[in-house]
């Protein structure tokens, strides 16, 4: 079939027909800057007919393929099949699923070996480190590395081949701040990971807390593969029980910066009073865990956790879409990463495409605008110049329980960008729209 112009502008101008209609793919007109003259792509290119474009889905960890290979197949891939049918094009999209072990190293080689079967669009890099370590390779030897979930502000790098649909920690950075200091936090203590990813956000909150007159009594710092917590939790908790005797245990909190090691540590943490009696603050790595509500759940409720994650400013049918088939294959909430994946699966489409071409030195160049013009499932996908998502709001989530004593994970509040503030209502809401009782912030 051969593609007229107008074919290629319904690229540019697609409105979300996909799934239930609604938020979808909007792509507006955006003019040149200063010259209020529209943007004209013109390029020589070679129709894609009957043709299939190879997608890596390089996941982080063995426990990602129970979940994502089906998510792969019976979501995302069907997803892109209607949305190509939509636009006229007969192209298929597969998605050729593996994971990294957990290793940085091990995320590297899989990425060599997808280039050596000449994949060039790898959707990987789900951990910061991951796409550290890719990165010189990815630049070197015309790979583009989508990620979905990397967060670090020291990733964030102009004219680069990785490209990031999340917002990094620069700006979550703040959204924690804000909840500490909306709550009437005096005095934290870190207890944090020792890796690129934690570390960004720890530098990124300093000067904010210093401006804030936030103190931090100490910084506890990990190594990824410790599995044992007990003389690290020794330590936080002196230093908070110096910062509870100075402020009380009502303007005192632990801030954990981690993964699901979080888990183990709440259990042991009941051991030691001055960290049992003060509320814990956390980040996208330890938000919405349900392996925390299904293996410490009374200590989950006891601290909170309340961990700010990434959140779209509406949701639609396509959002509600994603929630059902979520809790379909793996019985957890979709999160805004799963969106922020499903939006760049999207913009792989759109941008091979228009380019009529998988070869990233045709499809980079088109991406920034790309994602300028859509709206999508996780809200508008505008890029900042390091090629990350621009901005975004938070909810902080937390753990509660009902009136009955089912435990649930709860969002307790939301972080609004615009004017830096949180709001934390009376009642808030499970993850299944159940209402629990909201936190009261003690004021300052």
């Amino acid at each position: 079939m051969e593609k007229n112009s107008t074919m290629m502008m319904a690229v540019l101008l697609v409105v979300g027909l996909v799934i239930g209609g609604g938020v979808g793919y909007f792509m507006a007109p955006k003019e040149a800057a200063g010259e209020g003259e529209t943007i004209t792509i013109t390029q020589d290119v070679l129709p894609m007919e009957d043709y299939t474009v190879r997608i890596a889905n390089l996941m982080s960890g063995t426990t990602s393929l129970e979940t994502g290979v089906p998510w792969a197949e019976e979501v995302i891939e069907p997803a892109l099949a209607d949305y190509v049918e939509e636009l006229g094009y007969d192209v298929t999209y597969t998605l050729l699923c593996d994971q990294a072990e957990s290793q940085a190293a091990v995320h590297l080689e899989k990425v060599q070996s997808f280039k050596a079967m000449d994949v060039k669009i790898i959707h990987g890099g789900g951990w910061s480190s991951m796409a550290q370590a890719a990165l010189s390779y990815v630049n070197e030897n015309n790979v583009l590395l989508w990620s979905s979930s990397s967060t670090s502000p020291v990733l964030r790098i102009a004219n680069d081949n990785l490209f990031r649909m999340c917002p990094d920690d620069t700006i979550q950075a703040p959204a924690i701040c804000a909840a500490l200091d909306s709550w009437g936090v005096k005095g934290i203590v870190f207890i944090h990971r020792a890796d690129a990813w934690a570390d960004g956000i720890y530098n990124q909150m300093i000067p904010i807390l210093e401006e804030m007159d936030i103190e931090v009594g100490d910084r506890v710092r990990y190594a990824g593969e410790v599995t044992e917590f007990s003389s690290y939790l020794a330590t936080a908790d002196i230093k908070i029980g110096e910062l509870i005797d100075k402020y009380g245990a009502e303007h005192v909190a632990i801030e954990i910066i981690s993964f699901s090691e979080a888990t183990t540590m709440i259990t042991q943490a009941i051991d030691y009073p001055n960290l049992w009696s003060v509320l814990w603050f956390g980040s996208d790595g330890t938000a919405m865990g349900s392996t925390t509500r299904d293996e410490a759940p009374e200590q989950a409720v006891h601290l909170r956790i309340l961990s700010t994650y990434a959140s779209p400013p509406y949701k639609g049918p396509i959002f509600y879409h994603l929630m059902d088939e979520s809790m379909r294959i793996s019985d957890t909430p979709v999160g805004y990463y799963t969106l922020a994946a499903y939006d760049l699966y999207h913009n792989i489409v759109e941008t091979t495409l228009m380019s009529q071409s998988e070869d990233p030195r045709d499809v980079i160049p088109l991406i920034p605008d790309t994602c300028y013009r859509t709206w999508g499932v996780s809200g508008w996908t505008e890029l900042n110049d390091g090629g990350d998502r621009a901005r975004s709001d938070y909810d902080v989530w937390g753990y509660g329980n009902d009136e009955t004593g089912t435990i649930a994970i709860t969002k307790f509040a939301h972080y609004y960008s615009a004017d830096d503030s949180v709001a934390w209502p009376a009642i808030a809401e499970s993850v299944d729209e159940r209402p629990i009782e909201g936190l009261t912030p003690p004021g300052k």
